[in-house]
């Protein structure tokens, strides 16, 4: 316990970032952003051989990474939701695919990301943490697909492609989330 320091000096020093937490945001966010430039040519690749729900399952997790990555990183209040922004800032000036509509689908994805970690009270940093900070981005990518593009389907395929989405958003949220921790550890 600090001497002298409030509660609510303690918590405004445990949530202030500092210049090593923006160097690490960068960096998630530009390494970030090239994967998901690099997922929409796996999402069409993967589309032609298994469909839509083979597509989402293989690729739309990589979309979703940049949220646990800085989380699992960084380790503070809204970073899931800033690691998926700015990567999906990124994405925009690198992919001309999705437009500035890829900044919508970050900020929304980051968002929902971000509730994982509100809900833990911001005290669970752990690869499960990041696996379900992953799956709470599918929905929403989902329904950003159906709202912007006008990618529907039947009840069944909707809901097939939400799974799809969720699954791949846990395989990959945890697989980063491991990954972060291990650059943590420095191994």
């Amino acid at each position: 316990m600090v001497r002298g320091m409030t509660d609510d000096e303690k918590k405004e020093r445990k949530v202030r970032y500092t210049g090593i937490d923006l160097a690490l945001l960068a960096v998630v966010g530009v390494i970030s952003g090239i994967i998901f430039a690099g997922g929409w040519s796996i999402y069409y690749a993967v589309e032609a051989v298994a469909g839509p729900v083979g597509a989402r399952l293989a690729s739309y997790g990589l979309w979703f990474i940049g949220a646990p990555l800085a989380a699992t990183l960084i380790r503070k209040p809204l970073s899931a939701l800033l690691g998926e922004t700015v990567g999906a800032f990124v994405e925009t000036l690198i992919a001309p695919a999705g437009g500035i509509t890829n900044i919508i689908y970050g900020v929304l994805q980051g968002a929902a990301s971000e509730l994982v970690y509100f809900a833990m009270r911001y005290k669970k940093w752990d690869s499960i943490a990041g696996a379900l900070s992953g799956l709470a981005a599918g929905p929403i990518a989902v329904a950003l697909d159906a709202l912007l593009f006008g990618d529907i389907g039947s009840s069944l395929e909707m809901s097939l492609w939400v799974i799809a989405a969720m699954a791949s958003g846990a395989i990959y949220g945890f697989i980063s989330s491991y990954a972060a921790k291990s650059i943590r550890r420095g191994k």
